[in-house]
């Protein structure tokens, strides 16, 4: 048990020290710096009517407020320091909690009335004091003209808070003090509501936790077993290093008494054993308070006391008894833990204010200047950033991504509605038939060649004659009407509509949601401008919206009526198309032929040709499984091979080819060629026939162009209309594909990326005289987030006073130092 040697330490070096030291303490709790750092303190708890406001009284010299039950009712800090000047006390409340109970943004110190220079106003002093911290809305000014009896009494229809954690500050100076900071706190009461007895005994823990030395008032009439407050000082110190216990009422015990030698063995250190251990103070009766004994009378009636009564004359530990004793070992630990601390403290206020600062720079800066300036530049960063998404530059590229997929999907949607014309009949259905596609670059998937084929059974021809004769009136022979042409063309353009308004709805739909994604992540903290903005931007999205559909409609509506002025292209893709739905014709008549042929004849093996034809055919649908190039787009596969050519030798038979005789020993069957060596033979007989006829002087004729040269079908004129449906198809899609995007993209996302800022600005009457009125009702901020940034700004501030403290403190110790 440590032992502390009482002398008096006023004038010395150390004692310059400790008035630092607790100089320092004081000044930091009066910036509110005890809400941030564990600072070291003292802080006197007991059970009610354990003697403690005598001990405070013995301490500090002066009268404490005593009533019958609960007297103290908010924490009590006397700050004593010694002075060669005369006796004067200063009162101050600082308040570090609102009304409600919640911490202060800022802690703040007030001067409660004048400077005191006589005790006997002390008392009356504490309970103004204490009437105000009870009652926060009746002023200083109102508390400090009231009398004893008005205090006692209160204000008539007012309810006083039941307790507060608001402090009382005693400043208390004169030559006879030793320096020392305590602070007294309600005593623990036993006989109240629960709500009460909870409220009490959570300021006395909350207050006794971190670096504070517990000072606990034992009466020595009750069993230690039994006090309340040494149990919750030892829950806070179980291991007894920051107890000091002072043990009271020693004149109450009856003489020869056990319990005596009991209470000696507690301070003689061998029962319930504490780091500091335990002091023993003997204060003024009932009856010697009432002759209004001076302070100096009193110590001089406890050491007579302590001398005169066994067993407490007899210990060897004199030191353990009298108030001065006490007084001098709470000085010197005190100062003791203050000195080991002080670099902690130091350390800890510096990571405190970085953490501050570094959680307030992650919050928005609050508003300043004129609202309106503040919306003005909130919008145009936020233009400037929807525009940034519409250009697409590379890390803001999710709008142009999601933009491109949606008009792939329209190209491909606007593809599936080319005209399934075939050039076989009724009768010829039967035979395997790949359908020719509009270009090498834009192919159908397996699953819609699949539905095509399906189509392609039934004949074009019966409906195309069809359409001629309704549409046939005064024309000659072989003049088709333009309408039969236009009927047939605006046939597979009814679904045009519903394709570019999907692609629009899907490209509106990631416009909207990149609006109000960016809306979220530079306007969430104004929850009203927010909602506003939204509002405002979806009504504009469909104000641009139905303007761009009109254009979209107008344009579709001009593909309602066929025309073009790319005449070349167009005539080269009916030319195409005549030619290939010829070659087509002539290759199923004559496969159609030789299988009637081989019928009579009784064969049971199929021609060559046919099966080479049903092999290419087989061939070509599966090679449609195949994934297409990366650099063709993203509908793109690999043009078609060779194999699909119609094989020539069907019309040209004459001076083109000679069937070869078998040799000897060969099989009488013919062996199929494979698929790769008829192409390559097909490939070479048409070269060697362009080649012939360029000699010829006929030079500039493509394989495509030898289809002309069949006899005139039975079908002629519905394959004509055939091949220029179809060659206008190939003109209004190339053009199609490409205007509804680029109007989607010019007169919806560039033209509300562009018109943007402009229309909000006019939305808030930015520029106009009530601007700043309408901007700053806008500007109300989260409330959640206004308290978190005055938190922190009052955290922040309060921490620089700290360290300014802090601060001046080592200046002066240094400049102090020789």
């Amino acid at each position: 048990m440590a032992t502390v040697d009482a002398t008096h330490l006023s004038g010395s070096q150390y004692a310059a020290n400790r008035k630092e030291l607790l100089g320092l303490m004081s000044q930091l709790r009066a910036v509110g710096a005890q809400g941030e750092l564990d600072l070291p303190r003292i802080a006197v708890i007991g059970n009610q009517s354990a003697g403690k406001s005598s001990v405070v009284e013995a301490i500090s010299g002066i009268k404490v407020p005593r009533d019958a039950g609960t007297c103290t009712r908010c924490p009590m800090e006397c700050r004593l320091s010694s002075s060669s000047n005369s006796w004067s006390c200063r009162i101050s409340i600082r308040l570090e909690f609102d009304p409600s109970g919640r911490p202060r943004p800022e802690v703040l110190e007030r001067v409660f009335g004048d400077m005191i220079i006589n005790k006997d106003e002390v008392e009356i002093g504490l309970r103004r004091a204490q009437f105000a911290v009870l009652n926060p809305s009746v002023s200083f000014e109102e508390i400090l003209a009231m009398n004893a009896e008005e205090i006692k009494n209160g204000i008539s229809g007012l309810i006083p808070l039941p307790f507060s954690r608001n402090v009382v500050c005693v400043d208390l100076e004169g030559p006879e003090l030793t320096d020392l900071m305590f602070l007294d706190l309600p005593g623990i009461i036993a006989n109240a509501e629960q709500e009460i007895i909870d409220l009490v005994e959570e300021m006395v823990v909350s207050n006794i936790r971190g670096n504070c030395l517990i000072l606990v008032a034992l009466p020595m009439t009750d069993d230690i077993e039994n006090q309340r407050a040494l149990r919750l000082a030892r829950q806070e110190d179980p291991a007894g290093r920051r107890t000091i216990g002072v043990l009271t009422k020693p004149d109450m015990l009856s003489v020869g008494s056990k319990v005596r030698d009991l209470w000696l063995d507690v301070i003689e250190g061998r029962n319930h054993i504490l780091m500091h251990g335990y002091f023993c103070t003997r204060q003024p009766d009932d009856d010697e308070r009432a002759k209004n004994i001076t302070p100096a009378q009193a110590r001089r009636t406890e050491t007579t006391f302590f001398a005169e009564t066994a067993p407490w004359s007899k210990t060897k530990h004199k030191e353990r008894f009298g108030t001065e004793n006490l007084v001098s070992s709470l000085s010197t630990i005190l100062v003791q833990i203050i000195n080991d601390r002080l670099p902690l403290i130091r350390s800890m206020a510096n990571e405190r204010m970085d953490a501050c600062r570094r959680e307030l720079g992650s919050l928005p800066a609050k508003v300043v200047g004129e609202p309106a300036t503040h919306v003005l530049n909130l919008i145009t960063a936020f233009c400037s950033e929807i525009g940034v998404f519409v250009e697409g530059q590379s890390d803001k590229s999710d709008l142009i991504h999601e933009r491109n997929t949606a008009f792939a999907e329209f190209k491909r949607s606007i593809h599936k509605t080319q005209p399934q014309f075939s050039a076989c009949t009724v009768a010829q259905a039967g035979t395997p038939f790949f359908p020719i596609q509009i270009d090498n670059k834009t192919r159908e998937s397996a699953t819609d060649l699949i539905v095509s084929q399906k189509t392609f059974i039934h004949s074009a021809y019966a409906m195309i004659t069809s359409c001629l004769h309704r549409s046939i009136t005064r024309e000659l022979p072989g003049n088709i009407p333009f309408s039969a042409k236009k009927t047939l063309i605006t046939s597979f353009q009814h679904t045009w509509l519903a394709c570019a308004r999907d692609c629009f709805n899907v490209v509106k739909q990631s416009m909207l949601a990149l609006l109000m994604r960016c809306i979220d992540e530079k306007f969430g903290r104004y929850e009203l401008l927010q909602t506003r903005l939204k509002t405002c931007i979806t009504n504009l999205a469909a104000k641009y919206f139905e303007s761009c559909a009109n254009f979209l409609l107008a344009m579709l509506e001009v593909e309602q009526v066929p025309f073009t002025q790319n005449s070349q292209y167009l005539q080269a893709s009916t030319e195409k198309w005549l030619s290939r739905y010829k070659e087509e014709r002539a290759a199923k008549k004559e496969s159609n032929e030789e299988a009637g042929k081989r019928r009579k004849l009784g064969g049971a093996q199929p021609s060559a040709s046919a099966s080479r034809d049903a092999e290419l055919c087989k061939f070509d649908l599966i090679k449609f499984d195949t994934p297409a190039s990366s650099s063709a787009g993203l509908f793109a596969v690999k043009p078609p091979v060779a194999a699909v050519l119609p094989d020539p030798t069907r019309s040209f038979s004459s001076g083109l080819s000679t069937p070869k005789p078998q040799a000897d020993g060969s099989s009488s069957s013919p062996r199929p060629a494979s698929p790769s060596n008829t192409a390559r033979t097909d490939a070479e007989k048409i070269n060697g026939v362009l080649a012939q006829l360029a000699e010829l002087g006929y030079p500039g004729i493509v394989s495509e162009d030898l289809g002309k040269l069949r006899q005139v079908d039975e079908f002629e004129t519905e394959i004509t209309v055939m091949s220029e449906v179809r060659g206008y198809f190939e003109c209004a899609y190339k053009r199609v594909i490409d205007n509804i995007p680029a109007l989607i993209d010019a007169k919806f996302l560039r033209a509300m990326a562009q018109n943007l800022q402009q229309e909000l600005i006019s939305e808030f009457s930015l520029g106009s005289e009530n601007a700043n009125a309408v901007c700053a009702a806008f500007l109300v901020e989260d409330p959640r987030l206004v308290a978190k940034r005055e938190d922190l700004m009052a955290r922040n501030r309060r921490l620089e006073a700290v360290q300014i403290q802090l601060h001046n403190f080592g200046l002066n110790r240094t400049a102090g130092q020789p």
